[in-house]
């Protein structure tokens, strides 16, 4: 093979160690995700409960995608890596899909701001004991107090506080309410996971085109062996 064909060996096999570790990256943090809202779930709208899940489908189809990537291009296997290019492609096709649902739910901010508060405000109402554990996991997660504010208990929780006693010396309620905080909160991380999945999205574009390219490279050059 030539030495371009060479460099885009190279550049595949790099390109996906990349995406392997991003793969990882992405199964890490919808698990840490996943278990950092699992006391919370009460609060936080159905749409949005859906992304750890999907983060880690993604990031485990990625990982194994990588590694098909990796051995097509060590074995120089045209299928292996025509296979690796079609599912990178699909991939980035469900991410756009994905991306533009997000979007749509974000850019709609007066329903998500209105579900989002009549879930809080359902939940901090009720008083069973699982509620009153979602409140307090909420309150000392997002360090806020109330659905608007402190002012609408009688009595504060101590989960209104940052610990115990509360309130004391340098330890007084949290001022803000949970509603925004939680809407700040998923709009924030949203906003970051779409700019990472714009950027794994623009990466795995350029993997399957030099995918493609090294396949039809290498099924050229067992040709020319092939003819010679």
């Amino acid at each position: 093979m030539g030495c371009a064909t060479s460099l885009v060996k190279y550049f595949v096999f790099l390109a996906n160690l990349v995406f392997a570790l991003i793969g990882l990256g992405l199964i890490i943090v919808g698990i840490l995700f996943k278990l950092n809202i699992t006391d919370v779930t009460r609060v936080i709208p159905d749409n949005f409960k859906v992304a750890p899940i999907l983060s880690i489908i993604i990031g485990a189809i990625i990982f194994v995608t990588a590694f098909l990537g990796c051995c097509g291009t060590v074995k120089e296997s045209p299928c292996m890596l025509t296979t690796y290019a079609i599912i990178l492609l699909t991939i980035f096709i469900i991410q756009v899909a994905i991306g533009v649902y997000a979007f749509l739910q974000i850019k709609n901010e007066g329903e998500l701001r209105h579900t989002i508060r009549a879930n809080v405000d359902r939940t901090f109402r009720e008083e069973t004991q699982s509620a009153i554990e979602t409140r307090d996991a909420t309150q000392r997660w997002l360090k806020c107090c109330g659905v608007t504010g402190p002012n609408e208990f009688a009595i504060k929780p101590s989960s209104c506080c940052a610990h115990e006693p509360c309130p004391s010396v340098n330890n007084n309620f949290f001022f803000e309410g949970c509603a925004d905080k939680l809407y700040s909160f998923l709009v924030s991380k949203s906003q970051l996971i779409a700019g990472i999945a714009i950027g794994v999205a623009a990466a795995e574009i350029i993997g399957a085109v030099f995918g493609l390219c090294l396949s039809s490279s290498i099924r050229n050059h067992y040709r020319r062996h092939m003819y010679a």
